[in-house]
């Protein structure tokens, strides 16, 4: 699948990208992920960080309640991104009255600071490296000591960069960034670390290595790989629903009755011995 295509699906790396480049220019607020800007979230954030929500910096908060903009601080532009279902709902709002939905710790993403998500991230088995090691992926997370940005390709990152600043695009280089890593809960276009990996070696027919698998509540796998199996189940006549590139239930379903035809174990579950199966009976 093109990274242009990927782009289209929520919480992939590309997309997440995308949607960062579209809210380039709203206002950062600290402690805010992607919320609304208005007067009772104002009053909350000013009882909660005094310090950062200032008598003097008042006016251009109420500018923002105003102009009707969506505030996020540095860490709150991604979990806003994930709370939201891949940012559903978020652009629309801007400069409108319409509201959206957003899910406390949905998808994945934990409420963590910016020192936390990168200490997660590395719990979690995630890659990550020093910044001169920097991968040409987009979506990755830049890390210093007490901020995040995201990077966008080509040198260039998306940031909540603060008060004065906003949601900006700056240069990779001068920044002061010590390091990058995957988010763990975006499903990167590799996905070589979003899913547990088998021993199953190079599969034929774009089947690919790693276990496939719908686990309510977790973020869903997508790639390639998925799109492989749904199109050779549309082809032996079972429904995986749409053929989207995503391991959601309706595929899930539909592998646990091809294997079920197959007189292996029902499960749901693309392994080994099911992969095999597949390959089988495309022969």
């Amino acid at each position: 699948m093109s990274e242009q295509a990927r782009a289209d699906i929520p919480l992939t790396n590309e997309h997440f990208t995308a949607f960062c480049e579209k809210m380039l220019g709203q206002p950062y607020w600290y402690g805010c992920c992607l919320y609304k800007a208005a007067g009772s979230l104002l009053s909350r954030k000013t009882n909660q960080y005094p310090s950062s929500y200032a008598s003097s910096r008042m006016a251009r908060y109420n500018q923002d309640i105003s102009d009707r903009k969506v505030v996020a601080d540095c860490i709150g532009g991604v979990k806003g991104y994930m709370w939201t279902d891949g940012g559903a709902g978020v652009l629309e709002s801007i400069g409108t009255d319409k509201t959206y939905s957003s899910k406390y710790g949905s998808n994945g993403c934990p409420d963590k600071g910016a020192n936390g998500m990168f200490t997660y991230a590395k719990s979690k088995g995630m890659d990550w490296g020093t910044i001169g090691t920097l991968p040409e992926i987009v979506g990755l997370a830049l890390f210093k000591s007490g901020h995040i940005g995201y990077y966008a390709g080509g040198g260039y990152a998306i940031e909540w960069k603060g008060f004065s600043y906003g949601c900006v695009k700056t240069k990779v280089a001068g920044r002061g960034w010590t390091h990058w890593y995957k988010l763990p809960f975006l499903q990167y276009g590799d996905t070589s670390s979003v899913a547990p990996a088998d021993d199953g070696g190079e599969a034929p027919n774009g089947y690919g290595t790693r276990t496939l698998y719908y686990a309510k509540g977790k973020p869903m796998l997508r790639g390639d790989d998925v799109l492989a199996v749904q199109a050779r189940l549309v082809e032996l006549g079972i429904d995986p629903g749409n053929a989207d590139g995503v391991y959601g239930p309706l595929t899930a379903t539909a592998i646990t009755a091809f294997q079920g035809s197959r007189g292996i174990k029902a499960d749901g579950i693309v392994g080994p011995v099911t992969r095999r199966e597949l390959e089988r009976t495309a022969e």
